[in-house]
C-alpha cells in the first residue's frame, strides 16, 4: 500500500510566521521614521546656512561697492518669500565686544547673519567688519 501524504505549511504555521515576521519589523519601521525626519531637519539647516550665508555676502559686497559707512549699524529683519517665507533671517550689525579682535585703531562692526525656522535658530554667520 502507497500512502499519499501531503505536504506543506498549515494555516496556522502561516499565520505564526505572519505574526513573527510583523513584530519583528515594527522596529525597523521606527528607524525609517527616524531617519526620514532627521533628512528634514538637515534640509532645513543646509537651507537656512545658505540663506544666512547669501545675506552676509550680500553685506560684504555693499561693504566693498559702496564703502564702510553704507553699512548702518542696528537690526533687520528680512521679509522671506516663496519657497522660503517659512524662514525668518535677521542682521544684527552693531558695535563688536571688547577683545573682540578688533585691531588698535581701527573701526570696526560686528555683523550676526541669523536664519530661523519656527522657534528653532537654524542658522548663523558671524564676523567682524573692520574700515580700513
Amino acid at each position: 500500500m502507497n500512502s499519499l501524504r501531503q505536504q506543506g505549511f498549515t494555516l496556522l504555521e502561516l499565520i505564526i510566521v505572519i505574526v513573527i515576521v510583523a513584530l519583528a519589523s515594527v522596529p525597523i519601521l521606527g528607524q525609517f521614521t527616524q531617519v526620514a525626519s532627521s533628512m528634514l531637519v538637515d534640509e532645513e539647516i543646509q537651507t537656512a546656512a545658505q540663506l544666512a550665508q547669501e545675506r552676509a555676502e550680500g553685506v560684504l559686497a555693499d561693504r566693498r561697492n559702496l564703502g564702510y559707512a553704507a553699512i548702518p549699524t542696528g537690526t533687520t529683519i528680512d521679509a522671506m518669500g516663496g519657497n522660503y517665507s517659512s524662514y525668518s533671517r535677521t542682521l544684527i550689525v552693531n558695535e563688536p565686544p571688547s577683545g573682540s579682535g578688533c585691531a588698535a585703531g581701527a573701526t570696526c562692526k560686528e555683523v550676526i547673519v541669523t536664519v530661523d525656522r519656527g522657534a528653532s535658530t537654524r542658522a548663523e554667520v558671524s564676523y567682524i567688519l573692520v574700515s580700513y
